[in-house]
């Protein structure tokens, strides 16, 4: 959540190291240890390393991480996988200068307490049964908690220790459906280094551009593992298909979700300290994403600055380029940096060619063009034109919804006329890659191409789903997203039309571009007016969030006498039974989520909306005013 504009950082003073020794990336294919007779024997040091976050001959940094004798330290650290009823024999030596504290090598489900304290230079051994299947991981600290600017007192390793951690995953006995890990995590530079402010996100120990390259053929199953030990939440967005969470969990625990109860998502949410496991299917061939959906954690500026000592010229800068496994560069798509993995889907053997509509499709354009310049106010402004029919938001702040039609082929033309490339995503919509808006995507040498000043793409998509979903910028400027190009984009059944009188859009921003973000917006206004309702009337609230980088709590009513309602859908698709009752009308909802309720007061009179931003205790506040 981080950033500076400074050079490489240096931790050896700090953390006691001496003659650090290489640490890799670990893509978690391999498990660690020795498995025989249903026992895993294992060794794990925890050693001091050079790390290459990025290329191997990129910049280096100095970290604390495990790894096992004989081999290099890893970042994350060695991957225990055991099926159920394994007895799990661990030894664990410290071969740092500072004491060690290991957690999460116990039976699951444990206790999150439960720590092996290792003194420097000392070796402690520890037996357990590895207990319940799920996903789970260990992790160890060598400094005390303390504060991280706005961010308060924080429990989790941000410094020398972020990257003391590794995937623990228990198998269910018999036939194990193939999986992958991978393991996030973030590393700040202590406040008595170079500047406090540095940060390093990392996907299985590499920061994108590097990050490992995935390749699927379409219709296959995909299973996830993604484990987050660190302090920050990240939404975690899927471009181009809906994915299932089959179990969400912690370090010690792990919730498995079957059947319908199984919830479809293009974001969620993995909180810290947490995990998931996701399972999707890829449908559409072309370059895909899946990324945190914080602005600032993909973005270019994620890039690890070059250190240059005085009085040297700065070393070249690796060649930048995202790769299929056969080596061939991936065009384009070199826009972004950190919490991102690439997938290049495929079609099958023999696939033929997906025919083209037979119905005539509908015809849009979203202009995009510079607002006035004011103080304060927004630099940029949509519209939307059908026909003659020319929709825009009521202050230019925030782009007008559009509204189309499950099922409709339909044709946006999206016109710039800024100063300044951009691109549009279709967040959540299921579409062929070329049309999804990210810069360098599509197909073989189709290519998706940023919209030039003055030029203009047409978005082709036929809607498969009904539901709530967002049109955005993605281009790298986070000005474009905080200026209002982005809105709603709502899908309808067949023969349903939009009824604002009763079907209330509410689209979430910021002015500001960054975490601490304190001028929050509702349909780009800072100070909206209140909401009128009837009274016993039902109502549709559709929630997005689509502020760059913010962690919202969205409230209806007060903490004393919170206002109810009944969860719809997330991300566009119907929420399982186990989430639909009734409940408070409370929700944190991050940067790139949709909800849809239904809400209905039983009695006139005001009821207080807020919108907090926890990081910097900002709020919106309005009231929906019953009649």
């Amino acid at each position: 959540m981080f950033r500076c504009c400074v050079s490489l950082f240096c931790l050896l003073p700090v953390c006691g190291f001496a003659q650090p020794g290489p640490v890799v990336a670990n893509q978690n294919r391999t498990p660690a240890g020795m498995l025989q007779g249903g026992v895993l024997n294992l060794q794990l040091e925890i050693r001091s390393g050079a790390w290459h976050p990025e290329a191997e001959d990129g910049p280096q940094l100095f970290v604390q991480a495990f790894g096992e004798p004989g081999h290099p330290a890893q970042i994350p650290g060695p991957m225990l996988r055991v099926p159920q009823g394994t007895m799990v024999h661990v030894t664990v030596t410290n071969q740092l200068k500072v004491p060690a504290k290991v957690y999460g090598l116990h039976t699951r489900p444990g206790d999150a307490k439960d720590e092996l304290p290792v003194s420097p230079g000392e070796s402690r051994e520890r037996t357990f049964l590895a207990g319940a299947p799920g996903t789970y991981y260990y992790w160890a600290r060598t400094t005390v908690p303390r504060a991280v600017g706005l961010l308060g007192v924080l429990q989790q390793p941000v410094f020398e220790d972020a990257h003391l951690n590794g995937a623990f995953i228990v198998d269910p006995p018999g036939d194990v459906v193939a999986d992958r890990v991978f393991v996030i995590n973030v590393l700040l530079v202590p406040p008595d280094m170079v500047h406090a402010n540095f940060e390093v996100v990392t996907i299985n120990g590499k920061s994108y551009p590097f990050t490992e390259p995935l390749e699927y053929t379409a219709g296959d199953t995909v299973r996830w593992r993604v484990i987050n030990p660190g302090f920050a939440e990240h939404p975690m967005h899927l471009h181009g298909a809906f994915y299932k969470l089959l179990s969400l969990g912690d370090s010690d625990s792990d919730t498995q979700f079957a059947g319908n109860d199984r919830q479809s998502v293009v974001t969620q949410v993995v909180k810290p300290a947490s995990t998931m496991m996701m399972e999707w299917s890829p449908e559409h061939v072309g370059r895909w994403l899946f990324h945190c959906h914080f602005q600032f954690h993909f973005s270019k500026d994620e890039r690890v600055p070059t250190f240059t000592p005085a009085g040297q010229s700065a070393p070249a800068e690796p060649a930048l380029a995202a790769h299929h496994h056969d080596g061939s560069a991936m065009p384009g798509m070199l826009d972004m940096a950190g919490l991102v993995l690439v997938i290049n889907v495929k079609a099958p053997a023999g696939a033929p060619a997906a025919p083209p509509p037979v119905e005539a499709a509908r015809k849009i354009d979203l202009v995009i063009e510079p607002a006035a310049a004011k103080a304060n106010e927004p630099t940029f402004a949509c519209s939307v034109r059908e026909g003659k029919k020319l929709v825009v938001s009521n202050d230019r702040a925030v782009g007008p919804p559009i509204v189309v039609t499950r099922g409709q082929p339909t044709e946006i033309t999206v016109v710039n006329h800024l100063n300044a490339a951009t691109s549009i995503h279709w967040h959540g919509i299921e579409l062929e890659s070329y049309y999804d808006g990210v810069v360098g995507g599509g197909v073989g040498d189709q290519v998706t191409p940023a919209i030039a000043p003055g030029a203009s793409f047409v978005a082709r998509f036929t809607p498969s789903r009904a539901g709530t979903f967002i049109y955005h910028t993605h281009a790298e400027d986070p000005t474009q997203l905080s200026g209002g190009v982005y809105g709603g984009l709502i899908v309808l059944e067949p023969g349903q039309s939009f009824d604002p009188e009763h079907d209330k859009l509410l689209v979430i921003g910021t002015r500001d571009t960054f975490f601490d973000a304190k001028r929050i917006t509702i349909n780009g206004v800072e100070t909206p007016e209140p909401i009128t309702l009837a009274q016993g009337t039902t109502y549709r609230l559709r929630l997005i969030n689509m502020a760059p980088n913010l962690l919202a709590n969205f409230r209806l009513g007060s903490q004393e006498h919170p206002a109810t309602w009944r969860a719809l859908a997330k991300d566009g698709a119907d929420v399982p039974a186990r989430l639909a009752g009734e409940s408070n009308a409370a929700l944190h909802i991050v940067s790139g989520e949709t909800y849809d309720f239904e809400y209905r007061a039983q009695s006139p009179g005001e009821v207080p909306l807020e919108i907090l931003n926890p990081l910097s205790n900002a709020k919106l506040v309005s009231k929906i005013v019953v009649r």
